[in-house]
């Protein structure tokens, strides 16, 4: 005849099958997110370097026709997105490289631009 086995046992054995059934499912999911984490680190470093190539070719575009260009701290974002926005000239650079104006509209915008920029704000102190 067959050997009886405890319910106790059973019921321990069990429990230690799920508890390292779930270890598995954790260290699986676990080492998925590694690796989407580093995958998107490096996504984000590419993005950040692009980025500045961008605020390089608008510094080398300025200075090209000698127009003063301070722009915001690189770490305020909002800061930036507001300083393309409003700013004459940017706004006519971006409107050329979208295609919605032509290379002499966006220099003649250029070039009257700089008498009117709007007067900078005053620091808060």
């Amino acid at each position: 005849m067959g050997k009886i086995i405890p319910y106790s046992r059973l019921a321990r054995q069990q429990h230690l099958n799920f508890l390292e059934a779930k270890r598995r499912e954790y260290r699986e999911r676990e080492n998925y997110l590694l690796r989407l984490r580093k995958l998107l680190f490096k996504i984000e470093g590419q993005m950040r370097t692009s980025e500045l190539q961008q605020l390089e070719l608008f510094r080398d575009l300025a200075a090209h026709f000698k127009i003063p260009l301070e722009f915001p701290s690189l770490g305020d974002r909002l800061g930036l997105q507001q300083f393309f926005n409003t700013h004459p000239v940017l706004v006519a650079l971006q409107e050329f490289f979208a295609g919605r104006l032509t290379p002499e509209e966006c220099y003649g915008k250029i070039v009257e631009k700089p008498r009117n920029f709007p007067p900078k704000p005053d620091k808060l102190e």
